[in-house]
């Protein structure tokens, strides 16, 4: 959506305020990047505890 530049500086602060926190409405998404948001979210989930070990394994490694 786009705003014409003239309008919005012509708005109160309170009205420009108001414009901007509307949401956005939600979008339709394929089944393939439904599909890469859930596999992302599985490699997050099991990433984020090899981090946390490698990181804590790291410092209480006796230093050489």
């Amino acid at each position: 959506m786009q705003y014409d530049p003239t309008l919005i500086s012509a708005l109160e602060p309170d009205q420009l305020a108001a414009a901007t926190m509307r949401p956005f409405p939600r979008r339709n998404l394929s089944r393939g990047v439904l599909a890469l948001l859930i596999l992302l979210r599985v490699y997050i989930v099991i990433a984020i505890p090899i981090v946390v070990y490698a990181f804590v394994h790291a410092l209480l490694a006796p230093q050489q």
